[in-house]
């Protein structure tokens, strides 16, 4: 069956065949990581919690180290680090791939290199870890093997202790058993690999395969009626696909079991342990029950051989009846049993056989061995199975071997050996107790039935009727029916009780898929559960994709969530769905391909919490662009330094992302998860505060200390600069920087939020960005903003026109700012001085300084700010930010400048006055209107009669003023005939 695929989004590295853009899907507002069970991560908790009870690093030079501490943490140090290493090269050999990719004839070769690679990074990792703890992986090992085989009392040989597949068992503990759990691992990873290697290799590059045995075939002789059944074999895996799948399948299996299982000669010094007996006891056959019937001969208790009845031998134990004879059939002929001992052996024998073949032995290897130890009659018995000169078919020998595994065995590990001989999968099941054994068992039982059924087809007269047997239906030479039958077996171990829970391991569950030929739909498998998944932890990863309908089928799903849980097996999942996407040419909508790279996702957010943030670029050119955006965004978000941040917009130039998509979804995020920017509270901005009516302040005072800055940024705070770093950075992109800042300072105003909104415009100020900026626009560094420095040439002006245009409402919004800071400054020096109880000439100019600086910020927002929005988003906020701020801002000021003129000079009564008649005039910047709805006219009136109030009164009792140049004084306000004006009545009713 040809196999599933989907299309790849990009091609070559980082450059898009076809990029679509489609925005990113619904997703929620706030982040959170997934529960991974990360090695890497469990690896540096144990560093942690090792260096938090054995070593303070902060308080170092207080509490020494202790060297036993720092001898039993360095190894784990050693192993985080390695880790990390190891994910980086996978990035880098997948880069490699992917700039290798379009030079390729062959992409199905390019692709068996880039995995070959991979297994070689997790042979390395194994070879690295292996020469500091192969002693202690062999012992647990070989645990292991004996609770497996239950080496029981009850099944003969003895086992003790206990301990588990997993972890050390009581072994290998501590810091020693995670190596050694960590090193299984990655021996597990390196053969997953091989495995996938196999399926691209069979199953993807068909024409290959089927060229290349087609050539095989095509030299092997012609069959004829004296053909050995060896020929016929490799005949018969060239001419059959399934068969020749069930072959590499099967082999596979043999390799890992040598690889990932204890090793047979620790299997033999554990069974001769269990047994009591030296090396050289294992030639002595059955000793006890030998001795006990010549000790029985020379009693002269032995009836005479005229006798039908066979002698009555009690075995020591006193249980039973002893055979009377030692030939290898004797306890099945006769039905009588051996000595304990003997029948301890028998069992020994046969588990050394059966472990010598899953580890895939040769078969004339296990003969060889069964000669070694004096049990010849073993290899007679098991001799056809390597016969190749034997020009006579071996099927009736294969139906005994049959019905001898269904009764007739001493121990089921007998059974299992002649099983694999006869193809009966009920015996070799008995013995298999993990989900590879069972496996194995089903691939070589099915290779001896499908092999029967081909000779019966091909080569009736080489079968005898006697022979033939039933044919299972596993048997069937289909590549739709064999799928379907793994899938299934896969199923039913992932349910039987005895196999569960080592077929729900993240890298058995990648095993069964890719045994099923069926990698793409375990991506999309992976990527359900990665949804569901996040949906139970409140749907708070923002950059997982949601589906409302459940696509795939639960029990598929449910198996897929120990992958999703799992750092390792995910980036296992998203290397085989990256590396076929980007062999696979065929189109598929975008619709069928969202789910799947959730995986993609999900290890780029992995890569973020592994702090190798710079490959994140490479995988993210892989996914559809809005996917690609978010996912990226989330791991610029931890990346604050400039080096850093250039190194990373260079990745996204070099793997062809749109910078600008990009850092406005860093800037949207950050707004909603650090500045809360979907709530706004009522009251914005609170600057004044009533008080009494005094000489200094016309019933209401600024706030001291209403913008106090703490000296050190908050989190939030300085997640917001980090962000807009990344625009100063950036080079280029004027419109976008200039709407980023607005943006932020917009949301920090709008929330409330002064001190981060004072940082910013500190950090970012309209010129210093202008001129950075300004020289990719027009080639010069300048302020835009200055009007002195517009060029005359009419193209070039509105080019200026424009750019100011981009930028103007951030500069407003930095004026803006600028004002709130200076009445900040103002109440800071006018409140030490005012309570001062006489004058202080120093003091009062820094009060000077500050009343200057103060009225030339007020300047702009009296003339007119936030009148010339972009669109009509963006009006709606600034008219909410100029009805929230005005209000307050001129109020404030208006009691700054009463204050002044007792403090300063009597002139600030004018220039209240002045103020009154730009609020009311027509012409004014809506200020009126803005009051109006506000709904503070009414304290706007009293301010302004307090100080025409308090001006008319220090004409009256202070010295008599200067003239000014501009003719006004303080009489211009006086009521009556003798005054050169009127105070104009604003009637707020």
């Amino acid at each position: 069956m040809p196999p599933r695929t989907r299309q790849s989004t990009t091609g070559g590295i980082g450059r898009p065949a076809t990029r679509r853009q489609r925005a990113p899907v619904a997703r929620n507002t706030s982040d959170s990581r997934w529960n991974f069970t990360s090695t890497n991560d469990d690896v540096r908790e144990s560093v942690e919690e090792a260096d938090t009870n054995g070593f303070d690093a902060d308080h170092h030079e207080d509490m020494p180290s202790s060297p036993e501490v720092e001898e039993a943490v360095a190894p784990l140090r050693e192993m985080a680090d390695r880790v990390g290493k190891e994910v980086e090269s996978f990035a880098i050999q997948f880069d490699m791939f992917l700039n290798d990719l379009p030079t390729r004839q062959n992409k199905y070769d390019a692709a068996k290199e880039v995995v070959q690679r991979f297994e070689d990074i997790a042979k390395d990792a194994v070879d690295a870890l292996k020469r500091g703890h192969q002693k202690e992986r062999m012992e647990q090992l070989r645990r292991e093997w004996s609770e497996r085989a239950r080496l029981s009392a009850s099944g003969s040989i003895r086992a003790v202790g206990q301990g588990s597949r997993s972890g050390g068992g009581g072994v290998v503990q501590g810091m020693k058993a995670d190596a050694v759990k960590e090193m299984r691992l990655w021996q597990q990873e390196a053969d997953i690999w091989r495995l996938f290697y196999i399926v691209i290799d069979y199953f993807y590059d068909s024409d290959v395969r089927n060229e290349r045995m087609a050539k095989e075939l095509a030299i092997l002789p012609p069959p004829h009626r004296y053909t050995s059944e060896k020929e016929i074999w490799e005949r018969f895996l060239l001419e059959n696909p399934v068969a020749k799948a069930h072959t590499i399948y099967k082999q596979w299996f043999e390799q890992t079991a040598d690889h990932q299982e204890s090793d047979l000669d620790g299997i033999m010094q554990t069974l001769e342990e269990r047994l009591g007996t030296g090396r050289g006891l294992w030639k002595k056959g059955w000793m006890h029950t030998r001795e006990k019937i010549k000790g029985e001969k020379r009693q002269g208790r032995w009836a005479s051989s005229s006798n039908d009845r066979l002698p009555e031998i009690r075995s020591t134990s006193g249980t039973g009846l002893l055979v009377t004879n030692v030939d290898p059939d004797a306890a099945t002929r006769q039905g009588r049993a051996l000595e304990k001992e003997d029948k301890h052996f028998e069992q020994a024998m046969w588990i050394a056989c059966w472990e010598m073949l899953r580890r895939g032995k040769s078969w004339q290897d296990v003969l060889s061995w069964c000669e070694e130890h004096a049990e010849g009659w073993r290899a007679a018995v098991l001799c056809p199975a390597t016969d190749a000169t034997d020009a006579l078919s071996n099927a009736a020998w294969r139906k005994m071997c049959y019905l001898t595994s269904q009764s007739g065995c001493s121990n089921d590990y007998e059974a299992a050996v002649y099983g694999l001989l006869g193809g009966n999968v009920n015996a070799v099941q008995k013995v298999c107790h993990t989900t590879d054994d069972r496996l194995f068992a089903h691939y070589s039982c099915t290779l001896v039935r499908q092999f029967e059924l081909y000779v019966r087809h091909n080569f009736p007269g080489r079968v005898a009727s006697l022979a033939q047997r039933p044919v299972a239906e596993d048997v069937l030479d289909d590549e739709n029916v064999a799928q379907r039958i793994i899938t299934d077996f896969v199923q039913q171990l992932r349910r039987s009780q005895e196999t569960a829970a080592d077929a729900a391991q993240p890298l058995k569950v990648i095993e069964g898929f890719l045994l099923a030929n069926d990698t793409e739909s375990m991506a999309a498998y992976v990527g359900q559960a990665l949804s569901e998944l996040d949906k139970l932890h409140g749907g708070h990863e923002q950059a997982i994709i949601h589906h409302d309908d459940q696509l795939r089928p639960e029990e598929d799903t449910k198996a897929a969530s120990s992958i999703a849980a799992d750092q390792r097996a995910l980036r296992i999942v998203a290397h085989m769905y990256l590396v076929l996407t980007a062999i696979d040419d065929d189109s598929q909508p975008p619709e069928t391909i969202l789910t799947e790279q959730n995986v993609v996702i999900a290890h780029i957010q992995a890569l973020r919490y592994a702090r190798k943030r710079d490959f994140a670029a490479v995988y993210a050119s892989r996914i559809e662009d809005g996917n690609a955006v978010v996912a990226l965004a989330r791991v610029l978000q931890d990346i604050n330094g400039v080096r850093e941040q250039q190194t990373m917009l260079g990745l996204m130039v070099q793997f062809d992302m749109d910078q600008s998509l990009v850092l406005g979804e860093l800037l949207r995020w950050t707004m909603i998860t650090k500045l809360n920017a979907q709530k706004t509270p009522k009251n914005l901005l609170r600057i004044i505060e009533d008080c009494e009516v005094t000489k200094l302040y016309p019933g209401q005072q600024i706030i001291s200390g209403f913008l106090a800055m703490d000296t050190s940024l908050s989190n939030d705070d300085k997640a917001v600069l980090d962000t807009l770093q990344w625009f100063q950075v950036v080079p280029g992109l004027w419109k976008a920087t200039f709407e980023a800042l607005a943006e932020a300072l917009r949301t920090c105003l709008m929330t409330g939020q002064l001190p981060c909104a004072v940082k910013i415009v500190e950090r970012f100020p309209y010129e210093d960005i202008s001129k950075q900026k300004s020289y990719g626009e027009i080639g010069r560094s300048v302020n835009i903003m200055d009007k002195s420095l517009m060029p005359e040439d009419q193209d070039e002006a509105l080019r200026w026109q424009i750019l100011q245009q981009q930028s103007q409402t951030y500069y407003e919004l930095e004026q803006l700012v600028h004002a709130i800071e200076t009445l900040a400054s103002w109440v800071g020096e006018e409140r030490p001085y005012s309570a001062q109880g006489k004058p202080n000439s120093q003091k009062q100019q820094e009060l000077k300084k500050a009343k200057a600086t103060m009225d030339e910020s007020m300047m702009p927002i009296l003339s007119g700010i936030l009148l010339q929005p972009v669109d009509d988003d963006e009006k709606k906020y600034l008219d909410r930010i100029r009805d929230a701020y005005l209000p307050e801002i001129i109020m404030a000021y208006i009691t700054a400048l009463y204050t002044s003129g007792p403090l300063i000079s009597r002139d600030a009564y004018i220039q209240i006055m002045d103020l009154s008649v730009i609020i009311a005039s027509k012409d004014s910047n809506d200020l009126a209107a803005i009051f109006t709805q506000a709904g503070r006219m009414r304290e706007l009136v009293q301010l302004f009669a307090q100080s025409s109030k308090m001006m008319l009164v220090m004409k009256a009792t202070g010295r008599p003023q200067k003239p000014r140049k501009d003719g006004k004084g303080l009489g211009l306000w006086e009521i009556g005939p003798q005054g050169q004006g009127v105070v104009a009545e604003i009637d707020d009713s």
